[in-house]
């Protein structure tokens, strides 16, 4: 990232209470269909074609019983190898349960995860593992999302989050992974909670009857669309891990998630150890290009607005979401090219894609310290703009002459080491669906309130938008230091044109990063 000047979003993907296979041998073991194999909970046993060594403490108070289902398999299993069995418990004894084999197969692969249908895992929400990773490896890397694994319920992201501000990653988010039934369960709770929302196909499919799981995806696709969450979904084209194109059905799966409405596509096994890794993300990134041309932004909107009621007497909608549902709204009306958002904590550009407008949404990540007004005096005095400002907004705050200038981001120092305020939510602002979040150089020398002709000119520069097309501009100025939009939101209308600022060169070099490079920060680096 420091060397392309591209922003990149990192996860740390957690371990939490999965359940492996321990102790293996250098060989692959081989099992055949009929096979009794035990699964026992003695971490001295050595793993064999007879006996399975896991890492759960105890099996008393599982669930498991005779004619439970339990699956072993390579981690990022595809369903298609021949590295997987299914077993079938014929008898619990204490800590050890003996099964049946219900096919052949190689046991193999990096990892041997263990899934027992219907179980409930007692185990810490962090492994050891988990914690020192997040400690160690996350903090020195500012890590922006932690994916926590086999999220069971609401009360385990309450510790995530106070383990995540114990390491002073206060800024990182919570991607909740559901993976098994009691996460399905508790999905409404755990939505409420989280920041983004993993649906984990493969894990939740071990567990749930194959006719019931289009039903539970599309539960929790509608749950995170009208929380406004980020949500993933995994498992798409494994098919393409050991062949260079998907199946028809899997070209599809990935159309159909994007409209009913996915956030984003997450790979597995077919970038982790698939030979067409490349290929794979081109192809599904052409089919979501092409699933974007076919949704239906209109009915999605419409079905929001029934949803909060906003075609009654009584509508349940609160300011930023009219704010937000407005700046949508309003680009459908003039068919606008671009939607520009300004934010400071990333919510706004949460709340905007929400809606999933038909046009990209431009984020500029702005500083808190001078996010009272996001002024450009060309479009806000020429009159070429129209101002739909919020009701509550003084008089003096909707002038432009008196609004606080503002450069943005920030950079401070503790003495030893220069930091760039900002860049955290600019990642984050990745994962939601249709944004491009930008940052401008901390050159001080920038005249204030020009960053948005500065976005606009971006903007042209790299073909979003052309002179002539309308753009609608989402301003939430701050009262103070709060984090969250307050009365003063402004919704602008206004026309590109082919004005160019004096004395600028209007040169971006890098595609993410807005108003010249990255030199100055370097600069004071060294």
């Amino acid at each position: 990232m420091r060397n392309t000047k591209r922003l990149c979003c990192t996860m740390l993907d957690t371990m939490g209470p999965e359940i492996i296979v321990l102790n293996r041998p250098e060989a692959p073991i081989s099992l055949t269909a009929g096979d009794t194999l035990t699964l026992t909970c003695n971490k001295s046993v050595a793993a064999s074609a007879t006996v399975l060594p896991i890492s759960y403490p105890s099996l008393a108070g599982t669930g498991l019983a005779p004619g439970s289902q339990v699956f072993v398999g390579q981690y990022l299993f595809t369903g298609s190898e021949t590295s997987s069995v299914y077993l079938t418990v014929q008898e619990v004894r204490g800590d050890e349960a003996v099964c049946t084999c219900n096919n052949t197969c190689i046991l193999e692969g990096l990892a041997l995860t263990v899934h027992i249908a219907h179980m409930r895992n007692e185990a810490p929400i962090l492994s050891d593992s988990d914690m020192s990773a997040i400690r160690q490896w996350g903090a020195a890397n500012k890590i922006d999302y932690v994916c926590l694994s086999f999220t069971r319920n609401a009360a385990d992201i309450g510790v995530v989050r106070a383990v995540l501000d114990s390491c002073g990653l206060e800024q990182t988010r919570v991607m909740a992974k559901i993976e098994n039934l009691e996460g399905l369960v508790h999905a409404g709770d755990i939505v409420d909670a989280a920041d983004a929302v993993l649906l984990s196909r493969g894990n939740l499919g071990i567990c749930l009857d194959a006719e019931k799981m289009f039903l539970a995806q599309k539960k929790l696709l509608r749950a995170c669309n009208l929380a406004g969450k980020p949500v993933m979904v995994t498992r798409v084209v494994d098919t393409m891990t050991d062949a260079p194109r998907p199946t028809r059905a899997e070209a599809t799966d990935v159309a159909n998630l994007v409209l009913d409405g996915a956030d984003g596509i997450l790979l597995g096994s077919e970038t982790f150890r698939g030979k067409y890794a490349v290929s794979t993300v081109k192809t599904v990134c052409a089919i979501c290009k092409q699933a974007e041309l076919c949704f239906d932004n209109q009915s999605y909107y419409r079905s929001l607005m029934e949803y909060f009621g906003c075609y009654t007497l009584h509508p349940n909608l609160g300011k930023r979401e009219a704010l937000a549902s407005s700046a949508v709204r309003a680009a459908a009306k003039i068919n606008a090219a671009l939607i520009i958002v300004f934010t400071v904590t990333g919510q706004t550009a949460r709340l905007v894609a929400k809606y999933k407008p038909a046009c990209p949404i431009l984020t500029v990540v702005t500083s808190a310290h001078e996010a009272k007004a996001h002024n450009n005096d060309r479009y806000s005095l020429s009159g070429s703009g129209i101002n739909l400002v919020a009701a509550g907004e003084s008089a003096e705050e909707t002038n432009p002459v008196k609004r606080r200038k503002v450069v943005c981001p920030d950079i401070k120092s503790d003495g030893l080491k220069w930091t760039l305020l900002g860049e955290v939510q600019a990642r984050q602002c990745m994962l939601y669906r249709g944004v491009l979040p930008i940052m401008a150089d901390p050159d001080f020398s920038l005249p204030g309130g020009a960053i948005l002709d500065y976005a606009i000119a971006y903007a042209k520069q790299v073909g979003m938008v052309r002179s002539g097309d309308k753009v609608v501009v989402s301003q939430c100025p701050r009262t103070g230091y709060s984090d969250v939009m307050e009365e003063a939101g402004v919704v602008k209308l206004i026309t590109v044109d082919d004005h160019v600022i004096p004395g600028s060169a209007m040169t971006f070099n890098h595609p993410l990063f807005v108003i010249g490079s990255m030199e100055t920060l370097n600069k004071q680096n060294d």
